[in-house]
């Protein structure tokens, strides 16, 4: 998931430590986990369990690897240098494609932040608007854009594309294409409006790509192991009281990250834009009835069928074996 903040990492804050208490690190569990991204607002419930001692309380000595160039989660949770990873369903379903044997333990977001965002003034608010207009493909989602345009019977011929760099903005807010895909619901929208354009933010989720984006996997060994399932509750139980902290007082939420100096750069209004924003993203009729980070195999089923559309798998993965909500059930979530 992207962010337009600096990135330079302040890993040794992360990994040296954060502990409230006085425990001796060597009587404790020691667990390395991958975040889905940086360290910012989006990682609240694992940063905030890190730093106010709630990993420790458990008997956890909680590593978090910041996601970012040069770490794959799915790649060290394979070779087994972390034990638990958070990433997106479309590259936790790819690596099983690949032959590796995962399981899905819980998922932060209930509907993907990945959206198609179009000037107001376009006129565009779902997909069979898009005829006749302009739409901008980051360099990186041509395979989204299409797959887009395809599942909503929309046809290349019908509009015009054009290429856009990874993080420009420049173009829709000059008006030189009305949309651009794919952005970051929490990101992007924000930063055009901020230049005086109105947007509407068209959720892929709404329209055929939903994803339970910022997934918590382990591999099935690991899970197999009775030691391991115990150690996994005693992590959603220190993480699930984080996120109860959250959903108190997002804005406040935010400002710890921020004011907690977790990573550099990250901008303060951005941060409490995202977190209020966020909370509609996490929770659906699903968390209300079932709880936080519960999975819905409805919607893994919609990704990995998209997944072998947009050719990220060799076949469609079946992700009914992978999901399991045996450690989330074990703890007892909230109901959000």
């Amino acid at each position: 998931m992207k962010a337009t903040i600096r990135l330079t990492l302040l890993a040794s804050t992360l990994a040296a430590g954060m502990n409230t208490g006085s425990a001796n690190a060597q009587d404790m569990t020691k667990l390395t986990v991958v975040l889905g991204y940086i360290p910012n607002v989006e990682s609240f419930g694992p940063v905030y369990a890190k730093a106010k001692g709630l990993f420790e309380k458990e008997g956890l000595d909680v590593t978090l690897v910041p996601a970012g160039v040069g770490v794959d989660g799915v790649q060290m949770v394979s070779a087994g240098t972390a034990q638990i990873g958070i990433s997106n369903p479309e590259l936790i379903l790819a690596g099983q494609d690949k032959g590796e044997k995962f399981k899905v333990i819980a998922g932060e977001f209930q509907r993907t932040p990945l959206a198609m965002t179009c000037r107001k003034d376009s006129g565009v608010t779902k997909p069979a608007d898009l005829p006749g207009h302009t739409l901008g493909v980051k360099q990186n989602a041509q395979a989204f854009a299409d797959l887009f345009l395809s599942k909503n019977g929309i046809k290349k011929s019908d509009l015009k594309t054009t290429a856009i760099g990874p993080n420009d903005v420049s173009q829709i807010i000059a008006g030189r294409v009305d949309c651009m895909i794919t952005t970051f619901a929490f990101n992007e929208p924000r930063q055009i409006e901020d230049a005086g354009v109105p947007v509407n933010v068209i959720s892929l989720g709404d329209w055929g790509m939903n994803g339970q984006s910022d997934s918590y996997f382990v591999k099935a060994s690991y899970l197999a192991d009775p030691k391991n399932k115990e150690i996994l509750k005693k992590y959603l139980k220190a993480e699930l009281e984080a996120w109860k902290v959250f959903f108190k007082d997002p804005t406040a939420a935010a400002q710890f990250i921020v004011n907690g100096g977790f990573y550099d750069g990250l901008d303060m209004d951005q941060q409490i834009y995202q977190a209020k924003a966020m909370v509609g993203y996490m929770t659906s009729p699903l968390t209300k009835q079932d709880g936080f980070m519960s999975l819905n195999l409805a919607t893994w089923k919609e990704t990995a069928e998209n997944d072998k559309l947009a050719g990220l798998t060799d076949k469609v993965v079946d992700p009914t074996p992978m999901l399991t909500d045996e450690i989330l059930k074990a703890v007892g979530t909230f109901k959000q």
